[in-house]
């Protein structure tokens, strides 16, 4: 063999050589490769999981921790709503035990009272009440009773919640009003004979408060108050100098007329719109209606001048008495 061939022969040994090396070079990277990606993929695929895993974790953590508040709030609405619910039922209790008959004497009350306004108003009575005989003692009753009770009511609401029900607010109301009616200048709407030093034709606010009390007795079977009766009211002793039971309200009353006495006439006829109205709200809860009563047709029984004049604003006056109520809206 000569050089030439020799080199040659060498030449290509080395090349494929080379060429295997290089080969051999490419797929060991390869593999190299191949696995550091595999083995890539498989921390990434067990981060992902563990990730996945917490994230999971913490959502049914979170989950669990929602779920618990929303059923604690559910259970303490319920609760409260439960708890709401036996103390209106309760507080109605005590409400309707404790006012539930006063509430119905007053109704029988104002309608009392009506009547004997409209006798007097409609010109029947021609003559002075008086105080001894038999219509002016029942007169002065009618108009004391209505004060006593309402006294006797407002006196329950230590012992009773009246927001259980709306409707028991109009008793409230009706004492207010009525002790209003009895002793304002809204009444009198600055009338000649107003005379503010001296109960003529009005009474102080404070003294009425103390002749409702005097119309109150404790019963002496059932141990609790109530107001008089016509029989028990007949045998007190009245005293004209408004020092003894019921103070100045006998003397008030005494030779009354609504020519004589005209702004007590417009008291009375502002009562009797009050109790009108209360008597047709209430009353008709319970199927007793007054009878009709319109307190403007009254207002020339007296024969006042001045009345006469401001008739217009008299009218109005009654007017605004008559709607001293709402109406509540109807619990369920």
């Amino acid at each position: 063999m000569d050089l030439w061939t020799l080199i040659a022969s060498a030449v290509s040994s080395t090349a494929v050589a080379l060429l295997a090396v290089r080969w051999l070079t490419s797929r060991m990277i390869d593999h190299r490769l191949a696995k550091d990606l595999k083995d890539h993929q498989k921390r990434i695929d067990t981060d992902l999981k563990d990730h996945q895993n917490r994230l999971d974790s913490n959502l049914a953590a979170s989950k669990a921790e929602i779920d618990s508040r929303f059923r604690q709030r559910v259970e303490e609405y319920l609760g409260d709503q439960a708890a709401e619910r036996q103390y209106r039922l309760e507080a109605r209790k005590r409400l309707y035990t404790a006012v539930g008959p006063l509430r119905f004497q007053l109704i029988l009350a104002t309608g009392d009272l009506l009547n004997r306004v409209a006798r007097i108003g409609s010109g029947k009575q021609q003559y002075p009440i008086g105080y001894k005989g038999y219509f002016g003692r029942s007169t002065l009753y009618r108009l004391l009773r209505v004060f006593g009770i309402a006294e006797l009511i407002e006196r329950q609401v230590a012992d009773a919640d009246f927001a259980v029900d709306p409707w028991m607010a109009n008793l409230i109301k009706f004492k207010q009003v009525a002790f209003t009616c009895m002793s304002s200048s809204t009444v009198s709407l600055g009338h000649p004979q107003e005379n503010w030093n001296e109960q003529q034709q009005h009474l102080f606010y404070d003294e009425l408060a103390i002749i409702a009390s005097d119309m109150i007795v404790l019963d002496p079977v059932a141990k609790i108050p109530r107001v008089m009766r016509f029989d028990e009211f007949a045998d007190v002793d009245i005293d004209l100098t408004g020092l003894g039971a019921f103070r100045a309200m006998p003397r008030l009353l005494k030779d009354f007329t609504p020519q004589a006495k005209p702004i007590l006439w417009l008291r009375l006829l502002a009562l009797g719109a009050l109790c009108n109205s209360f008597a047709g709200i209430e009353g008709v809860r319970i199927g007793i209606l007054p009878e009709p009563f319109d307190a403007s047709a009254f207002l020339d029984a007296g024969s006042d001048p001045c009345i006469h004049e401001n008739r217009p604003a008299y009218e109005k006056m009654l007017g605004q008495v008559g709607q001293a109520f709402a109406t509540p809206p109807r619990q369920g």
